[in-house]
């Protein structure tokens, strides 16, 4: 319906209807946190802790937390207790990477819990984590539970997703052979089923593994060349063996996917100093720093660059803005130190 009508015409008439005024809507904060845009985490925080939205609004914003694994911890704790079990649910999965102690602190009561989604989300974000960290209950809790998620995912092992769970699963309980058995099989299921690709590439980056984890990237991009992700990740095993040519080629290409990525953009300049470009260094490493401007990992690449041309003015400005962001790195103190000493007074 309203064929020719743009979208300035709906804005206007919905105004009308509820008021120019309104609350933004969720959507906006999912869509900024896909893009990987600044702030978009706060913006998350703030959805998963409004009690008036819905209890599936929330959980999803618990859910694209877990790409923020770091802070949040009170959000967090508060939304295991939550009385909706799908936010529970997501609040579980969403502590997989905190420290160990904090998890079974949070998530040893939900072990229990009357759900068995919000058993099993726990068990997973739990496995792995050291045995003497629990008490004998909680282990007797923990292995029950765990053994559930595992059941639950063996009854559907011809969906991708399920292999991959499993995976999981088998990676974080220390059993290497099964969680490679279990992303192959995923992929054989799904060849474009991207986070096993990922996955698998990611645990044999972690076993020693990289001409395996390039293979399995190189296979994925020659499949989906416009997934930004992919090529991030070839990028850095790239990097990681040493093929520095290609690793800039193949996070070029990422930050044209993931143009508001400052990681990428960040990785990209390392990789086009290493291999003796300094300008388009400059430009890459300056694009992480104006996305991430609390980072202070691009303005001491910047500084160590400006360095290496003997700009030291410059890199004795950036490598004071590094300081300011980082004021107890011993490290980059001494560096500017040395700035100081090379630039003399007042510079």
């Amino acid at each position: 319906c309203h064929k020719g009508k743009p979208p300035a015409w709906a804005a206007k008439a919905i105004a009308g209807w509820f008021g120019a005024e309104r609350r933004p809507h969720y959507g906006t904060a999912f869509a900024a946190a896909r893009a990987g845009k600044l702030g978009a985490d706060a913006a998350l925080a703030a959805l998963a802790g409004d009690a008036t939205e819905p209890a599936i609004v929330r959980a999803t914003a618990l859910a694209a937390l877990r790409a923020y694994p770091q802070g949040y911890d009170a959000l967090r704790l508060q939304a295991t207790r939550d009385v909706d079990a799908e936010v529970r649910a997501a609040a579980a999965d969403s502590l997989e990477a905190a420290d160990p102690a904090l998890r079974v602190q949070a998530l040893a009561p939900l072990l229990s819990d009357p759900v068995r989604g919000v058993r099993t989300s726990a068990a997973r974000s739990l496995a792995g984590v050291d045995r003497t960290l629990f008490d004998a209950a909680q282990r007797r809790a923990f292995d029950a539970a765990l053994a559930e998620a595992i059941a639950a995912q063996k009854t559907v092992l011809d969906m991708p997703g399920a292999r991959l769970n499993l995976g999981v699963i088998y990676e974080r309980s220390g059993e290497p052979a099964l969680a490679e058995e279990n992303y192959l099989a995923a992929l054989k299921i799904d060849p474009d089923f991207t986070p096993a690709r990922a996955n698998l590439a990611q645990f044999y980056g972690a076993h020693g593994r990289l001409p395996d984890a390039e293979r399995v990237l190189a296979e994925g991009v020659a499949r989906v060349p416009a997934q930004g992700e992919l090529q991030y990740s070839l990028g850095l095993v790239l990097a990681e063996e040493g093929k520095l040519a290609p690793a800039a080629e193949a996070l070029a290409r990422a930050a044209k996917l993931l143009p508001d990525r400052a990681r990428v953009h960040y990785n990209l300049g390392l990789a086009l100093q290493q291999t003796g470009k300094p300008r388009e260094a400059e430009r890459a490493l300056r694009e992480a720093q104006r996305l991430s401007p609390n980072d202070p990992a691009a303005p001491y690449a910047l500084a160590v660059l400006y360095a290496q041309q003997q700009r030291h003015a410059d890199a004795l400005s950036a490598a004071r803005k590094a300081q300011q962001l980082a004021p107890d790195d011993p490290q980059l103190r001494q560096f500017v130190q040395r700035l100081e000493a090379q630039v003399g007074p007042g510079g």
